[in-house]
């Protein structure tokens, strides 16, 4: 189906008239903006292998409902896992930028918008994820497949991910918090792509944000203290950790798209 007839069955409109225009893809999906008469849509559809990327959708959708009702995530019109199709509305809203993430006052919303979504309350059917679990499907994708991977780096991250399994801390986190996933008007912050969403360990959030900011020691302690309210070495090393382990786990799945979609 074509984004305007999947826009056009949301509205309860005829397809023609409506104004569709392609948003920068992501790299599991093809999205659009459709402009209806009345309200502005986004859809967005599946494109890649979801089992060999450890994609959940039904977890997503149950995540998605949750943040929508706590103002954290956008209103969702049509989740259709079995379709491959989601269904939210458009925010009034713009996307922040790599350089809006090295603000002062920008790092401080995200800390505050973390904070809020580690807090909410998690229906037991949302995922668990767990790190350690997380390599060793990529792993196995790769080794079928006759890939290269750093045997020697392999003892390391397995030592970080069983870590940070056992940090008695466990929330729902995102898993993702790049800064196109990132909306504000000004007042307030969204967060969009619940793809990788469940439980786990919250400064694995934290990591996402250094990791794809390129933050330097002054503005992870930054983001750190903002999030926790205090800094501790302990901590902060065990950021670094984090930081080490969610790069490697980003190009393990790097590869391993890369490998789909050949």
């Amino acid at each position: 189906m074509t984004p305007e007839v999947i826009a056009a069955e949301v509205l309860g409109c005829e397809p023609h008239g409506l104004r569709v225009a392609q948003i920068k893809g992501g790299l599991t999906n093809e999205s659009w903006r459709v402009d209806g008469p009345d309200t502005s849509v986004v859809v967005r559809i599946s494109t890649v292998d979801e089992q060999a990327l450890q994609l959940d959708r039904a977890n997503e959708s149950v995540v998605l409902r949750l943040v929508e009702n706590a103002g954290i995530g956008a209103e969702v019109m049509l989740c259709a896992p079995a379709r491959r199709v989601l269904v939210t509305r458009a925010l009034s809203a713009r996307t922040l930028t790599i350089a809006q993430l090295h603000e002062e006052a920008v790092v401080q919303n995200v800390a505050e918008l973390l904070r809020r979504l580690h807090a909410l309350e998690v229906p037991t059917s949302v995922q668990t994820v767990n790190l350690l679990s997380v390599l060793e499907g990529y792993w196995m994708t790769l080794d079928a497949h006759q890939s290269f991977c750093e045997v020697g780096v392999r003892a390391q991250a397995r030592a970080y991910a069983l870590e940070s399994t056992q940090v008695s801390e466990r929330c729902l986190c995102h898993h993702d918090v790049h800064h196109l996933n990132l909306m504000s008007d000004g007042q307030r912050l969204w967060l969009l792509d619940w793809e990788y969403a469940g439980v786990s360990d919250p400064l694995f959030d934290l990591a996402s944000v250094c990791c794809y900011h390129d933050y330097d020691a002054r503005l992870r302690e930054q983001l750190l203290r903002a999030y926790k309210g205090f800094v501790n070495l302990q901590e902060l090393q065990r950021l670094e950790r984090m930081c080490w382990l969610f790069d490697y786990i980003k190009a393990l799945w790097m590869r391993v798209r890369q490998l789909e979609t050949n």
